[in-house]
């Protein structure tokens, strides 16, 4: 089924999700290359960064059970904070805490009884438990915008670490059979519903509101721009959860800095589950020494927390602030304002927002994607990038 026939088999649907930027000062902690055994997943890096998280409200369950998860991009498993299916329904329930037992839909995964996963993170924090199948909703509001039966998503019976305000992960990562549980990334479970096609644009400010749309909605309302930029093939010895793109140089001001393929291998990632762009040690400190060069009039204040380049400018009604541009292969991408800096604490303390990354991964992380339309068409393998109304 086509994602066209199947949005009519749904009765016209309007699939627009409501993403919302949440207020807590806590941040999901960067997953690291960990041990690639068969069932465990890895993340790059994401340091706690203040809010950041952007969350969509989702149910699971008849009756449905509602929660926010996290939008990323970077991992393909679904999963939300879960008591263990065999335990009976009680009349009270733990808040952000989804009970199986006490849906009517729930059952064992197709990959019974051998369905444990761990996903690890940089900072050994962890979601772990069992595969397990039941409705899923995506929700505006408390009202249904979707259905989709008989997903399959992990039932996190432990989770250790810092996951702010989020009770699991939505998963838009990729996935495919040679990933043990690959299968089960909502991309490739819904792939005859919505053609392994979506869209998102992540809102700028607090409490405001975004979207993402799957299907031939995500092609009606993310226009194609002009130009798009090819996904890469990923190297075998990798994660497939990754969107892989070839970030050619980075201008800031008026100083173009090249990132070859040799520093940054196997690409540039772009994920929704990291907050702030990590970049080549050697790329980062010619940007930064740019930054710096431009920002000479402006006090400097104190790092905060990953973000070493930092500046006092309270005081400064219209502080200037040096334009830059991603010059990814075949697409010039220009970063908003908002996405140059951070906002540490208000006006009166700002920085620079990328930070070094020793590896020498490149990831375009959620601060650098706000406001803009991105475009995931998996199948013609490429990415679409331009101004979002969000």
């Amino acid at each position: 089924m086509s994602g066209s026939s199947a949005l009519m088999a749904i009765g016209h649907i309007f699939l627009f999700y409501i993403l919302f930027l949440s207020q807590s000062h806590e941040k999901r902690r960067g997953v690291g290359k960990g041990n690639r055994k068969d069932a465990r997943g890895t993340h790059p890096p994401n340091n706690a960064l203040g809010a950041g998280n952007f969350l969509v409200q989702v149910g699971f369950g008849t009756p449905v059970q509602t929660f926010h998860l996290t939008l990323d991009t970077g991992s393909f498993a679904t999963w939300v904070r879960c008591q263990p299916p065999t335990s009976r329904c009680p009349q009270r329930q733990t808040p952000l805490m989804f009970y199986p037992s006490c849906s009517s839909t729930s059952s064992d995964a197709p990959c019974w009884p051998s369905c444990k996963y761990e996903q690890w993170y940089k900072d050994h924090s962890k979601a772990a438990g069992n595969f397990l199948v039941d409705t899923l909703r995506i929700e505006d509001d408390d009202k249904v915008e979707y259905e989709i039966p008989e997903f399959v998503f992990l039932c996190a019976l432990e989770d250790n670490g810092d996951f702010g305000k989020a009770s699991g992960i939505l998963g838009l990562g990729l996935g495919n059979s040679s990933y043990k549980f690959g299968t089960y990334s909502l991309v490739s479970q819904t792939a005859t519903m919505f053609d392994k096609v979506f869209c998102h644009c992540l809102p700028m400010l607090e409490n405001s509101k975004g979207y993402v749309y799957f299907g031939e909605k995500a092609r009606e309302n993310c226009p194609f721009s002009g130009s798009y930029t090819p996904l890469l093939r990923k190297p075998s010895d990798e994660p497939t959860s990754f969107y892989y793109v070839n970030l050619i140089a980075i201008t800031i001001n008026q100083k173009r800095v090249p990132i070859s393929s040799a520093v940054s291998s196997p690409g540039t990632i772009l994920d929704s589950g990291t907050v702030i762009t990590r970049l080549p040690s050697s790329v980062y400190s010619a940007l930064r020494s740019e930054f710096q060069g431009w920002m000479t009039n402006y006090p400097r204040a104190p790092p905060d927390e990953l973000l070493d380049t930092c500046y006092h400018l309270e005081g400064y009604a219209n502080p200037e602030i040096p334009k830059m541009v991603l010059h990814f292969e075949n697409l010039d991408v220009n970063l908003d304002q908002t996405a140059v800096t951070w906002n540490a604490n208000g006006k009166s303390k700002v920085c620079w927002a990328f930070a070094a990354n020793e590896d020498g991964l490149t990831i375009i992380g959620n601060h650098q994607q706000q406001k803009l339309n991105i475009l995931y068409n998996i199948p013609d393998q490429r990415v679409e990038i331009g101004p979002g109304k969000c």
